[in-house]
């Protein structure tokens, strides 16, 4: 995969040891620019408007301003800069929330060097990349039970939560399929009476772990 060059990066991290980690992959294996080295979610977030990055790589529980907090001003504010968010705790819910907001991607801090490297490639290339333990092991019954789920759907619902996952109205869904937005309400309300998943955040978790969403 080829990554883009003169990419422009602020690495927000308060663990000294992980952030240095962090840092030493970027700079030796991708050659880009770190405009930025910091510990809190004030130092990262007047980093950004000043210099807005391309990417910025967060850690979910920064002092000060949170990592999720933070994202979701960058996103509002400089959508351009993408954001992978980095932590050790997993929660299904806050990963399929983070994505829903609109960050490219999260990684467990845990991963191995080859992970961490996938990540930094997919995101910078404009992908979206989710690497968790409650996704990596296909052979979970949880992961099972949802791959019978997705089963039950058809092809137009599978493509309304494919476009759900993407971060799009019903309108624009609607536009996209060639549908009007009273036929795109009534598969999203079959999706959820099928998948017992009432909220975007669940939808777009769901798609990540049967691979609806591209990784």
């Amino acid at each position: 995969m080829v990554v883009k060059e003169n990419i422009k990066i602020v690495v927000a991290e308060d663990e000294t040891l992980f952030r240095d980690f962090l840092v030493r992959i970027i700079r030796q294996r991708f050659g880009f620019e770190i405009i930025g080295e910091v510990s809190t979610g004030e130092e990262a977030y007047e980093l950004c408007k000043k210099h807005r990055p391309q990417l910025a790589f967060l850690d979910l529980r920064l002092p000060g301003i949170s990592g999720q907090e933070l994202a979701q001003r960058l996103i509002e504010e400089q959508p351009e800069t993408r954001i992978l968010i980095i932590s050790a705790v997993e929660d299904p819910k806050r990963i399929g929330s983070l994505l829903s907001m609109g960050v490219a991607g999260f990684l467990n801090k845990k991963e191995e060097f080859s992970i961490f490297e996938q990540a930094i490639e997919a995101v910078a290339n404009g992908q979206i990349f989710v690497k968790a333990a409650a996704q990596s092991n296909s052979e979970t019954p949880d992961v099972l039970d949802q791959k019978e789920l997705l089963a039950t759907l058809s092809e137009r619902e599978k493509q309304v939560v494919t476009f759900v996952a993407s971060g799009m109205t019903n309108k624009e869904i609607a536009a996209n399929l060639g549908l009007s937005i009273k036929t795109v309400e009534s598969h999203r309300s079959n999706i959820s009476k099928k998948l017992k998943i009432f909220d975007i955040a669940g939808v777009t978790l769901f798609a990540v772990r049967t691979g609806l969403v591209s990784l």
